[in-house]
């Protein structure tokens, strides 16, 4: 993306997505036989890392233009490919200088997506304490370009794949 161009496709594409976002509310889930709520921490996620960096514009672009196949991805669902449980410090440090500890599970969700192109897609989905499950993340892991009859390229990153 360059310039006002790019700026301005970039401003489109997120308010598209994030008015798509707050429209799914909640969907139901039969891997996890249960609701995933969409909240704003998950709409925050994909345009913030973990360290509270905003992510580049490409890459928030990429995994906005993928959140209606993420919500499908869920719907239809049916095993969980990948658990992750930790121990993670939640809240604002207290007066003694601690934070409150939780539980937080993730539970990730792969398709590929388009077979002729090879896009697969992971969905996070994160549940903390005995809180609601809630939509954490979604990254667009690889596709493949055909260079020769005979010859494959895989590109693998979470940045710079459209699908078509």
């Amino acid at each position: 993306m360059r310039g006002d161009d790019g700026q301005c496709e970039f401003q489109n594409v997120r308010k598209k997505a994030e008015l798509f976002y707050q429209s799914v509310g909640e969907l139901f889930c039969p891997a996890l036989k249960s609701k995933i709520k969409f909240n704003s921490d998950g709409f925050h996620h994909l345009r913030y890392d973990n360290s509270r960096a905003e992510r580049s514009k490409p890459e928030q672009k990429n995994k906005l233009l993928f959140l209606k196949k993420a919500i499908v991805i869920l719907q239809v669902a049916t095993t969980i490919q990948e658990y992750r449980k930790t121990v993670q410090a939640v809240g604002k440090v207290r007066q003694d200088g601690f934070r409150k500890t939780s539980l937080v599970e993730y539970f990730g969700f792969v398709a590929i997506t388009n077979l002729a192109n090879g896009i697969r897609v992971k969905v996070i989905v994160r549940k903390m304490g005995d809180g609601d499950y809630h939509f954490w993340s979604l990254m667009p892991l690889w596709r493949q370009e055909r260079i020769t009859n005979n010859q494959v390229a895989r590109f693998v990153s979470s940045k710079e794949i459209e699908d078509e």
